[in-house]
């Protein structure tokens, strides 16, 4: 396997564990590097790897992570774990949940206040917002994911019990 696969998978890995990062890019580099072990690559080649725009859009197609620099006023870094669930209950549990305050993001509850911009409103199917569902670009399809799969097993179940009737 090579090195920016290896990165790939480490840096997805430290998503999952953590679900959100926020802070240093210094920090996150420190995490993949012991993820991966005494083979790990160089700090700076971990950094090059990561702030390039093509490793974070790799990792966001096709790995279920985000990875992105905020525009926090001390310009940390987010790491999002963006898998989904395949169980509708888990899902809609999920989707139940508010975070604690409305500056989180209601996927991954990552706070973002002070930050302007940097959430976003859900859009319902007939163009409105949804109130107090707010999150981050990376963090809504996931989220949609979710509200589907939860809307087809539901209808799913009311079919069921129309064809029992």
């Amino acid at each position: 396997m090579d090195t920016n696969q290896i990165l790939l998978a480490h840096t997805q890995y430290v998503a999952k564990f953590y679900q959100a990062y926020r802070g240093p890019l210094e920090k996150l580099i420190e995490l993949i590097r012991y993820s991966i072990g005494e083979a790990a690559p160089a700090p700076d080649r971990v950094r090059n790897f990561l702030m390039r725009e093509s490793t974070q859009r790799t990792l966001e197609q096709e790995w279920e992570t985000a990875l992105w620099r905020s525009a926090d006023r001390t310009k940390s870094w987010r790491l999002v774990c963006l898998a989904t669930q395949t169980d509708p209950e888990v899902a809609a549990r999920l989707l139940a949940k508010r975070p604690p305050s409305p500056d989180c993001c209601s996927f991954c509850w990552a706070d973002e206040r002070g930050v302007m911009g940097a959430l976003i409103s859900e859009i319902d199917l007939y163009g409105n917002e949804v109130p107090a569902v707010r999150l981050h670009r990376q963090c809504a399809r996931p989220w949609k994911l979710h509200r589907d799969l939860v809307a087809r097993a539901s209808g799913a179940a009311s079919n069921i019990r129309e064809s029992l009737l």
